[in-house]
């Protein structure tokens, strides 16, 4: 499965000629912000700049992709065609690599015929594709590392498939486990902090299983030391951050310049690029000359006074950034049956999968709360800055695993509830 979704990644690479770098605006499209910065390090200037001009030292991003990206400039050129061919098969491996943790998933919690459907479809449908293919953006690890680290939380919870019937649920707590837990945690914090709304859920979870399970207190010393694990992983950028910045930055200065480009007199519930640095030429201005935590900082203070002044209008921004979330973002390419399309298949599959909860519960399987609060946690950020159809990438394994087990294994509730066997019923 991994070699064939694999090839198939490199196909479309090649076929659709996405490595393919305008020249644009001195190539910005390419990466964005995480192209800017990774040209910044693979030039000597350290990690800075996130837009088109020279701005200093940024936290901007998190540093793992920019510095990954920043390799492959340095070793193949920048924004060079060798170098657009590098990054986006690095992010075609760990698409496909994805395909592992999708079908242990689907095996421990829906058992093998689901395993085989879902890692199939992860390899084969072109929309897993995309954002691997098209862009120089750390979708793909982030969703990497987050379908490694559900499925270690399912193997730490002790869910495995026995058969059509039972579901074993026996938690164990075993301190190495708990110590990669911390690691990969630590990672996605590095990567995508946005994901990191989810890892209170996923961690209690997995606590108070292990608790119930185990009348020591194991358990509790083994997830303090993954939390020392996370935060020494973490503590190189934070201090980083506090010797650049004279600050206290743990992973990224612009939450509220995003929350100010979703928020304002004139929103709608999407991104405001006008009002961005990159697509402003004024407000890029004012970012050079003021700094990055300066202008952050008035960014802050704009965002706080608008939902302070107007907090039915935020309330319904709110509303309607989850509906764009779930069934994807208007845009007007001209082509208004193709957008119409586009949004359907992106309701469908949100009902799909949201279909496929409501049977495990119905089924009262013993990772419903783990793939639950997954798909309430990873949003919450977007609704109150913005949404885009990427932001949606890291939890659609997961998600295509629970359409997956709705074809498969919907049955009439009479006969189709799992026995929950093990220590914890």
């Amino acid at each position: 499965m991994v070699w064939v979704g694999l090839i198939a990644r490199e196909l479309a690479i090649f076929i659709g000629h996405t490595y393919r770098i305008s020249k644009l605006e001195g190539s910005f499209g390419f990466g964005w912000e995480t192209g800017r910065i990774a040209r910044s390090v693979a030039w000597g200037q350290g990690f800075s700049s996130p837009f088109q001009d020279i701005t200093g030292p940024t936290a901007w991003l998190a540093p793992i992709y920019p510095y990954l990206l920043a390799g492959v400039f340095k070793m193949l050129g920048v924004y060079s065609t060798p170098s657009a061919i590098a990054i986006l098969t690095i992010n075609s491996i760990f698409s496909a690599l994805t395909i592992i943790p999708v079908f242990y998933i689907a095996r421990r919690t829906l058992g093998p015929r689901a395993a085989l459907w879902s890692g199939w479809l992860a390899a084969l449908f072109p929309y897993a594709w995309y954002w691997a293919i098209k862009w120089a953006w750390e979708t793909s690890l982030a969703t990497l590392l987050l379908a490694c680290v559900f499925l270690l939380s399912l193997r730490m919870a002790g869910v495995n498939w026995i058969d059509k019937q039972q579901v074993e649920f026996s938690p164990r707590s075993r301190t190495t486990e708990w110590l990669l837990f911390g690691l990969l945690w630590g990672l996605i914090a590095l990567t995508n902090p946005s994901l990191l709304s989810w890892l209170p859920f996923c961690s209690l979870w997995i606590l108070i299983a292990q608790l119930r399970a185990e009348s020591s207190n194991k358990a509790w010393w083994s997830a303090i030391a993954a939390g020392v694990v996370f935060l020494v992983v973490l503590s190189p950028w934070m201090i980083r951050n506090y010797v650049v910045f004279h600050r206290f930055i743990p992973l990224r200065s612009n939450f509220w310049a995003e929350l100010r480009m979703g928020n304002g007199d004139n929103a709608t519930g999407l991104w405001r690029f006008w009002t961005h640095p990159s697509s402003n030429v004024i407000e890029r201005a004012k970012f050079q000359e003021m700094g990055e935590i300066a202008y952050v900082q008035m960014k802050h203070q704009e965002a706080v006074d608008f939902i302070r002044s107007h907090p039915v209008r935020f309330a319904t921004l709110c509303v309607r950034r989850a509906i764009y979330f779930w069934y994807g973002t208007p845009r007007d390419t001209g082509l208004e049956v193709l957008t119409l399309g586009r949004n359907v298949g992106f309701l469908l599959s949100s009902i799909l999968a949201f279909g496929g909860l409501w049977a495990m519960w119905r089924r009262r399987h013993p990772a419903t709360f783990l793939f639950a609060s997954l798909l309430f946690a990873a949003p919450l950020i977007y609704y109150v800055t913005f949404p885009h159809p990427r932001y949606r990438a890291p939890i659609e394994p997961e998600m295509l695993i629970l359409m997956v087990g709705l074809f498969l294994y919907t049955e009439s509730p009479a006969n189709s509830k799992h026995s929950v066997q093990g220590s914890s019923r």
